[in-house]
Order: structure tokens, then sequence, then C-alpha cells
């Protein structure tokens, strides 16, 4: 069948283990703390199970540096950076991601449903859907925009259903009896925030069941999506000026509903698009644009098909990355916040100093300012570095833990001058006492050798010096206090 567009939905979140709120950092974010299930629909996969896909990491790893794959693949040791696990019905079965709008319906082809967990703390959850039925440039940005949502972003938006679907539906899976389904009517002014879609938490749950997991942004999964529109890349191939300031491609690259532009400010509009469209091979039909919180890219039917492979894996990896570097400072930082609770905080250094290797890992092995010796990938990556921001955020975030660690340690040379202190006390307590002691000596002597009468003179020595230590001691009491008032 004819494939008119491809759709990656990926939810970046951030995972908590049950009952290690209060242990330091390492131990929260360690991915050998969750409590695997065994016997689910997930399986962990390290190495491809098929020749395409052999191939396809063949050019992946030739495209990204060497020291970048640990953080993307999965090595299959109990240190790796990542574990990757993918839902086994989408290898064997026929597995269909249904978007019910109430006037209209979408049923695209799943591929995949992989699931990576991070050793930041964070995960992506991806679904890999084909539409093969709705060529038409409003079901395309349709399917985008309603399909991404996973909770209502706003009370008015459950009766007027604009921007949500009525439900979202993954069909073909095995492991619950009730299905993987999420019609939205449970949610209320009563609802807690940012409470994800029943489907997404009972997936991710399946595979850990002792792990809560909270979206890092908001409500919506970011899109990853190519789209072949003859109409649209003759436009651009023929009056790129004019095609990259359009409506079209405005709500194309930004996830809005074709004649739906959310941006009402023409030059802001065309400023935004300027930063966001990557134009080196229009001519030759290629077009990406990139935001915060998609990745896009429009060809039409001539297109090579290694050229569509190539955005469905390279590119795939390259977006997980900076989702993962986005996401892992927002849960660093959040750590930062938490952390600085002081009050309420027992073993702050030691948490601090998790918190701060942790990040000095991250910095080492994730966060990284070039990933690819090829001129695409590095000014694709250099784009969506950019747009993400995430420069600003880590720089942030270092002087955020920079003041933590600092308050630390200023605060551990308190407590380190108090113990001084108090040890200098007891020394200037004890000299007294030696002196006066190596003065009088602790020597029974006679006292009168004409009667041959001895008088065991220790006591009353040790009396004398007593009594000189005390009048020491009052004497230095007096001062200190003296010398503090000042």
């Amino acid at each position: 069948m004819t494939t008119y567009s491809f759709h990656n939905f990926m939810l970046p979140f951030q995972w908590k283990i049950k009952g290690h709120e209060d242990r330091i950092f390492s131990e929260q974010i360690s991915l050998n703390n969750i409590n695997y299930a065994h016997g689910s629909n997930w399986e962990r996969v390290t190495e491809p199970t098929v020749d395409d896909e052999r191939s396809d990491l063949y050019n992946e790893k030739n495209y990204f540096y060497k020291f970048v794959h640990d953080a993307l693949y999965d090595n299959g040791n109990d240190n790796s950076l990542v574990r990757h696990y993918e839902r086994a019905e989408t290898r064997h079965g026929n597995v269909t991601y249904v978007i019910d709008c109430g006037t209209s319906e979408y049923a695209l082809k799943v591929s995949a449903i992989n699931l990576n967990l991070y050793s930041t703390g964070v995960g992506i959850l991806s679904f890999y859907l084909y539409n093969e039925r709705y060529p038409d440039a409003q079901d395309v940005l349709r399917i985008n925009q309603v399909g991404r949502r996973l909770f209502p972003p706003f009370v008015g938006s459950l009766e007027n259903r604009g921007i949500i679907a009525h439900s979202i539906e993954v069909k073909g899976l095995h492991g619950r009896s009730g299905g993987y389904r999420e019609d939205f009517s449970r949610y209320s002014n009563k609802t807690g925030s940012n409470e994800l879609a029943r489907f997404v938490q009972d997936m991710v749950c399946e595979i850990a069941r002792n792990i809560i997991i909270e979206p890092i942004v908001d409500d919506r999964m970011f899109v990853y999506c190519w789209y072949k529109n003859d109409e649209w890349t003759k436009e651009y191939k023929e009056n790129y000026a004019l095609f990259a300031t359009s409506d079209k491609w405005y709500e194309y690259v930004f996830i809005d509903e074709l004649g739906g532009k959310s941006c009402q400010n023409d030059d802001m509009a065309k400023d935004l698009l300027q930063r966001a469209t990557y134009p080196r091979w229009q001519k030759y039909g290629s077009l990406y644009g990139i935001s915060r919180y998609s990745l896009v890219y429009l060809t039409g039917e001539e297109c090579p098909p290694y050229l569509l492979k190539y955005f469905e894996t390279i590119y795939v990896r390259m977006a997980e990355l900076v989702l993962v570097q986005k996401a892992s400072v927002l849960r660093f930082s959040a750590e930062v916040t938490n952390i600085s609770n002081l009050e309420k905080q027992d073993g702050l250094e030691k948490k601090v100093s998790s918190l701060y290797k942790e990040y000095i890992r991250f910095v080492n092995q994730i966060h990284f300012r070039e990933i690819s010796a090829q001129d695409q990938g590095i000014e694709l990556y250099q784009k969506f570095y950019e747009v993400m921001n995430l420069e600003h955020h880590v720089e942030k975030l270092d002087g955020e833990i920079e003041e933590l660690y600092n308050y630390v340690s200023l605060s551990e040379d308190r407590k380190n001058n108090k113990t001084l202190s108090v040890l200098t006390w007891i020394a200037t307590i004890a000299v007294p006492m030696t002196v006066v002691a190596g003065i009088f000596g602790m020597n029974n002597q006679p006292l009168n050798n004409s009667t041959g009468r001895w008088f065991n003179s220790g006591l009353y020595q040790l009396s004398i010096v007593g009594l000189i230590t005390i009048l020491f001691v009052i004497a230095i009491i007096l001062i200190l206090k003296k010398w503090r008032s000042k």
C-alpha cells in the first residue's frame, strides 16, 4: 500500500521509584533499582533481530561519533545508560493506533512501540505509525494535532473536543482485558494535574510496576513526521521564499490544523519560521522544520526511499537524544528544588554530592555539543539544540548545582569550625591543669622528718590543682563572653 505520511509520537517523561523519594539521587535514578516485570509483552532488545534492522543500525553507528553510541544504544549490561524495550505484538501481529475525532476516525498502522529508560531518571515512549489511508493535508495535520495529546489541557476542551480526541486506542496489543484506550471522560476540574492517559500509563507500568511516571513538559507528545505532498513540494522548489512564510508551512511545522494558524502576527510568524526551517536540500525536494515539539520533513512522491528511511532511523536517534537532554535537565532541576528545601533535609552533604556526581556523568556522557561529522547532521543537531534552548538551560542548571554545592561546602566548613572550637576549649581547659600538675607533682612527700610521720600530700596537691583550674576556666569564660559581646 502507498504510505502518505509517517508519524512518530514521542513522550518524554520522568520516572520515580516508589519508596525511593528520600534516598540519594544516584539511588533514585538507578536503572538497577527498578522492579522489572517478567513475562510481559515488552522485550529488552540490544541487538537487531532482522536483517533490515541490522543495516539500519550499521548506518546509524557510522553516522554518529563513537563516543555518542552509549547514549543512543542499549549495550545489554547492567551499567548501560539506556535500556531499550520493544513491544512484541508489533512484530507478530496487526496493531493499529486509532484516533476517534467524533466526525472522523483515523486508523494508523503501528510498526513499533518502543520504550527507552535512561539512567538520568527519564524515559521516552515512542509510537511509530504509518498513514496508508489519508493523503489530504487536512487529515495529516489533524492526525498530528489530535493524536499527540494525552490529557485535556483545559477544562473547556472536555466539552469542545477541538484539540483532544474523543478517544485514542491502541488495538491489537495483549496484556489488558480492557484494552489500551482513553476517552478522557474521567477528567474534570477535580482531576490531578498532568495525569497521563491510561493507555500510556498502563504500557509503561507493565514493564516496571514500582515506578511512577510524569510528563516532562505538558499534555502533548513530541511529533516526528514526514509527509509526501507533490503540490506543496512543487511550490517550495519553485518559490521557496513565498512557501517558507506561508500559513500551511507554519501549521505543519508548529502542529496546527490546516487553516488554524496559532500565531496571528505576521512578523512574529515569519521570524519563527525562519528559525525553524532547514532548507539545505530545498531544490531536491526536501524541506525540514524544527520546533520545540516537532521535527517534520516535507517531500514528494519522487523522494528516494533511502531519504525517508534515514529520517525514520538516523534523525529519530538525534531527536531522542535532544529530548533526553532536555528532559534530564528538567529532572535535575526538580531535584535541585527538592534538595533546596534545606530545613527538612537529612544527610544534605551526601544528597548534594550524589546529585553533583550524576550531573557530571550527564554532562560527559549524554550532553554533547556535536554528535556527527556529517554536514547535515551537524546543522540539524545545532538547530535542534538552539530551538530547545539547551545551552541556556544547561548553563542555568550548572549555576544552580554550583550554588547548592557551595552552600553545602560552607555549611560543612561551619560545622568543622565549631568542632575545632570545641576542641580548642577542651585544650584551653586542660592546659592550666597540666601546668599546675607539672609544678606540684603527684608524689607522697614527708611533712615532718623529726617525728617520722608521713603525710599523703597527693590529695592536698590535687585540691590545689583543681582550684587553680576552676579559677582559670572561670576567667577564660568571662574573657570570651566579654570578647563576644563586643
